[in-house]
C-alpha cells in the first residue's frame, strides 16, 4: 500500500440468504444447471431454476410441445417471463446465465432486477459482432499471402 493513500475496505461476500437464479441458454433446459444447483445448495444458497416459457416439465414434455410453445418465442417474451418471476421475490437475487441466458442476465441487470450477475460465454446482443471488421481487414494481408499457408 502506498503511504498516505487509504485503501477502502471491500467485501466480496454476498449473503447466503440471497437467492441465486440460474438462466439456461438457447436449445437447453433448466436441467443443464443440475450440478450448479446442487453445488450452490450445498453452499447454503437458495437456488431457482425456472425455465423459459414452454420449457416447463421434463425433457420429453418440452420436446413434444416445442413446436407449439417455442415457435413464436422471442427475446422480449423470455425477458418478460423472468421479470415476472423476479418481481415476485422479496429481494433482488444473484443471476447467473449461460449463452443466451447470459444475454438475458445482462438485460435484467441493466434494468435493475438483480443484486449481481454472472454470465458464462454470453451471447452477443444483436448488432455486436465478436470479431470487428477492422480486425479482419488488418489480418487479411497476412492470411491471404500464400507463403503463410505452410506455416
Amino acid at each position: 500500500m502506498i503511504e498516505g493513500i487509504d485503501k477502502p475496505e471491500v467485501s466480496l461476500k454476498i449473503s447466503k440468504d440471497r437467492t441465486i437464479l440460474l438462466i439456461h441458454g438457447l436449445w437447453m433446459t433448466p436441467l443443464s444447471w443440475e450440478y450448479f444447483d446442487k453445488r450452490f445448495q450445498d453452499l447454503g444458497y437458495q437456488v431457482m431454476l425456472p425455465g423459459w416459457p414452454g420449457h416447463e416439465g421434463d425433457i420429453l414434455e418440452v420436446r413434444q410441445k416445442a413446436e407449439s410453445t417455442l415457435a413464436g418465442l422471442g427475446l422480449e417474451e423470455v425477458v418478460a417471463h423472468y421479470k415476472d418471476i423476479l418481481n415476485n421475490l422479496n429481494e433482488s437475487p444473484i443471476l447467473i446465465g449461460h449463452s443466451f441466458g447470459g444475454l438475458i442476465v445482462q438485460i435484467l441487470m441493466d434494468q435493475g432486477f438483480a443484486a449481481a450477475g454472472v454470465t458464462l460465454d454470453s451471447a452477443a446482443p444483436k448488432g455486436v459482432h465478436k470479431l470487428a471488421l477492422t480486425q479482419l481487414r488488418s489480418t487479411f494481408p497476412v492470411l491471404s499471402d500464400p507463403r503463410n499457408n505452410i506455416k
